[in-house]
């Protein structure tokens, strides 16, 4: 879990970026950002608030080598340094970045390195280096009152929008062997390789989050490859709510248990067999052993687990109940010898709405 509500923005360095492959070059500040209490709020609530995913990651390098990943030098750096250093490493971290914007498409912008302590990671307070990028800009208006002429003037100005923060990350002074933990966010999704990948080169953490998705993507890629060819639409929608409410009503994972309220007698040795085979081909831990289940992860998974039978008569049947059990045993598929054609027949008390 973590808690930002506290954290303070005690350093900041701002820089231009451009791209490297449109000889656009880089703007890099002589001293750090003077910060006054007012702008410190602003900065804060906007570099922070974007960090809501309980997602971690961690600085890696191909070659097994921490020390050859430029931002984990630098952050590295900072964190047994001194305030003096800031500067020079935020410098070294925007020409490292200017160095991977080999694309076209890459935008340039803004780039902010911060310090910041009071932030509180799994009950533990930490200090955190962020480094954020803005690129995208927005027109406003500026109306001010003219005294002397006794009227209103409106000014049109371009800045940057203070809802959404276009790139950044988080990394706590923590586990710094292991690379460090790392939260990421990237609103652009066709250039997230260049700032996952190429600048961070980030891997994620196996954490109880990152079991829980890919169980549930487990899950949801077995009812696809194993389960659609024997069964219908609807027992496939039964069997993927029946996983989703194990996940929501349950705290700790196990997978005997999941067998026995999800999986019907018949298929669990397919399940069983189709599991340790994901399980081996994507170098997760083996679900034997349980974790604890991240209501986060289920919250996003949620979202890509069909609630809707699409017809080819242009007709949807959508399942809204939680007891995916009750919801199958008031539709019911058969076929019409007359039409030759495929129906469901549902059943209910009273229309609503």
């Amino acid at each position: 879990m973590i808690d930002l509500a506290q954290a303070r923005l005690t350093t900041l360095a701002v820089h231009k970026v451009g791209n490297k492959i449109k000889n656009e070059g880089y703007v890099a500040s002589e001293s750090l950002y003077e910060l006054e209490e007012n702008m410190t709020e602003v900065l804060q609530e906007y570099f922070l608030t974007a960090f809501k995913a309980e997602e971690y990651f961690k600085l890696s390098d191909e070659s097994g080598d921490l020390s050859l990943n430029e931002v984990f030098k630098a952050c590295h750096a900072m964190f047994t340094g001194t305030r003096e250093d800031i500067l020079p490493q935020s410098v070294e971290i925007l020409k490292h970045l200017y160095s991977c914007a080999m694309h076209p498409h890459i935008k340039g912008g803004e780039v902010y390195v911060a310090h910041f302590r009071e932030c509180i990671v799994d009950e533990v307070t930490l200090e955190a280096i962020g480094i954020f990028k803005t690129e995208n800009k927005d027109l406003f208006l500026d109306a001010s009152e003219n005294e002397e002429a006794h009227n209103m003037e409106l000014v049109l100005r371009r800045g940057i929008p203070l809802k959404k923060l276009d790139k950044g990350c988080l990394i706590f002074n923590t586990f710094p062997e292991d690379g460090y933990s790392v939260m990421m966010v990237d609103r652009n999704s066709e250039d997230t390789a260049y700032w996952r990948d190429d600048f961070l080169q980030v891997t994620r953490i196996q954490d109880h989050s990152f079991q829980t998705q890919h169980f549930l993507n487990l899950t949801k890629d077995f009812c696809d490859e194993v389960l659609s060819p024997e069964r219908d639409k609807k027992e496939q929608l039964v069997f993927l709510n029946r996983s989703i409410n194990y996940f929501n009503k349950n705290k700790e994972f196990d997978v005997e248990g999941f067998k026995a309220n999800v999986v019907e007698p018949q298929h669990r040795q397919k399940f069983d067999e189709y599991r340790v085979d994901y399980e081996n081909d994507m170098g997760l831990p083996p679900a034997d052993e349980g974790f604890q289940i991240s209501k986060f992860a289920v919250r996003q998974m949620k979202k890509d687990f069909k609630s809707v039978m699409t017809l080819d008569t242009q007709i949807e049947i959508r399942m809204l109940t939680k007891d995916a059990a009750e919801a199958g045993q008031y539709i019911e598929r058969g076929f019409d010898e007359t039409r030759n054609m495929y129906y469901y027949q549902v059943f209910f008390n009273a229309e609503e709405g």
